[in-house]
């Protein structure tokens, strides 16, 4: 008998001392940045261990269909807000309850979270793009810096005056040639901004492709083509580096690069143009969305985690740690002195008012792919953006399609 107490006591103990474990995966936070934010987590929730995995945005995305598909999946992770339909919509992650929905309705990008009328996943950290342009060849090329394009006509005039200053100076810069960078970094917010939809219908499931505001968009990226670099991304932000690039919109996380690598280069920012009738200056909304899986065990200690992470002084560390590359969704993180110190990332917040999120379809990753090969058709191929704008609204809709009839 005495025997059996001891174990007894010993099987106690243990349980009384065993710890909650989670699985973690993220894009935004390294090794280094993990053990900085883990060690205040462990401070306040001792009895939950974590175990952390960093994501690369080159087959992430993957790696999370995969674990799911494999009843493997992490009890939190880290999407990308155009991924978050497609994971609703197959019910692998939770929505927010009602509570959570009022507790976090102020947050920005809130409503990059949405599907079918409920909240899937907390917003974390979020960017948008804004336009860089170069002080030195505006005024090499007669333009006044202080008062940089504001509508399509104003980028046309200046990227042409900007071309002409050589073979190697380019008035603009275009992604091509990858995934996201060539819809992201303009053409689709040039959409958006001219009153235009990729899809619509109440529940998303309509494509509206063809129509004059995509049409209207894609002419004018055509004609900007013609004084344009196009290429990847990161050539494009290389070259605009070494002072060959006029313009080029990209996001927040080029200031910490430019300041670093290109310590001369003389460049400042202003709001993405707007069409020359109506509109408005249009962004695209990214952001980092904190899913708690279906499949996880320990779904309170999940959301403790969660709401760790979200707090605007945890958030803020990421923020620091890459010099701005993405912004807390928190908005009381605006209140911290770092914001004062580094004055040039408050034009990305003047921006991010004007910040549309993707449509909340599943069907949205197919769907960039076909926009990509688009922008890619006219500026390089130089194709008819007519008959274009008609064939993929066709295989839009078609992509809509199959995702209704799963």
């Amino acid at each position: 008998m005495r025997k059996l107490l001891v174990a007894l006591l010993a099987i106690f103990v243990v349980l009384s001392f065993a710890k909650t474990k989670l699985v973690f995966w993220s894009f935004m936070v390294d090794d280094k940045l993990w053990q900085d934010i883990y060690a205040e987590f462990q401070k306040e929730y001792p009895d939950i261990e974590v175990e952390f995995t960093q994501l690369s945005w080159a087959n992430g995305f993957d790696k999370i269909v995969t674990s799911i598909a494999a009843n493997s999946a992490p009890d939190l992770v880290e999407l990308g807000n155009t991924w978050v339909a497609q994971f609703a919509n197959d019910g692998a992650i939770y929505a927010l309850t009602d509570d959570e929905e009022k507790q976090f309705k102020d947050y920005v990008g809130f409503n990059t979270t949405e599907y079918k009328g409920k909240h899937y996943g907390y917003i974390w950290l979020v960017g948008t793009r804004a336009m860089y342009y170069n002080v030195d060849l505006f005024i090499k090329a007669g333009l006044d810096p202080s008062n940089p394009p504001k509508t399509w006509s104003e980028v046309l005039v200046a990227a042409k005056k900007i071309d002409a200053l050589g073979d190697d100076i380019y008035g603009f810069g275009l992604p091509a040639g990858e995934h996201y960078s060539p819809w992201q970094q303009w053409f689709l917010p040039a959409v958006w901004g001219n009153g235009g939809k990729v899809v619509c219908g109440k529940n998303y499931d309509k494509s509206c492709f063809d129509s004059e505001s995509v049409l209207e968009a894609a002419k004018f990226y055509q004609q900007l083509s013609n004084y344009a670099m196009m290429t990847k991304q990161a050539d494009i932000e290389k070259a605009f580096g070494e002072g060959k690039v006029g313009m080029y919109v990209g996001g927040q996380w080029l200031i910490g690069t430019f300041n670093t690598t290109y310590p001369d280069l003389n460049y400042w920012l202003a709001l993405i143009p707007k069409p020359d009738e109506g509109g408005y200056h249009a962004s695209f909304a990214g952001g980092e969305v904190l899913a708690v899986t279906k499949q996880t065990k320990n779904y309170e200690a999940a959301k403790k985690l969660a709401y760790f992470l979200l707090r605007s002084d945890i958030a803020m560390k990421i923020t620091k740690y890459y010099s701005g590359v993405v912004y807390p969704s928190d908005p009381k993180a605006m209140d911290d002195p770092w914001f004062e110190e580094n004055p040039i990332h408050m034009i990305f917040f003047k921006q991010a008012e004007y910040a549309a999120p993707t449509p909340p379809t599943p069907a949205w990753p197919k769907i960039e792919g076909y926009i990509c090969e688009f922008v890619e058709k006219i500026i390089i191929d130089k194709q008819d953006p007519e008959a274009l704008v008609k064939e993929y609204d066709k295989k839009i809709q078609q992509a809509l399609d199959e995702v209704a009839n799963k």
